[in-house]
C-alpha cells in the first residue's frame, strides 16, 4: 500500500469514526458537535503535510 493510499485510508477511518461519535452524541444529549466535523479535514491536511516532508 502506498503513502497516499494509506493517508486516504486513515482519514476515511476518521472520517466514520467522527460521524459515528457525532451521531451517538447527539442521540443521547441532543448537542450538535461542531468540532468532531471540523476534525477530519484538519487530520487529512496534517497527515498530507507530513507525506511530502
Amino acid at each position: 500500500m502506498t503513502t497516499n493510499q494509506t493517508v486516504w485510508l486513515i482519514t476515511w477511518i476518521i472520517v466514520f469514526i467522527c460521524l459515528l461519535a457525532g451521531v451517538l452524541i447527539y442521540i443521547y444529549t441532543g448537542a450538535v458537535v461542531v468540532a468532531l466535523v471540523a476534525a477530519p479535514p484538519i487530520v487529512h491536511w496534517i497527515l498530507k503535510r507530513r507525506n511530502k516532508e
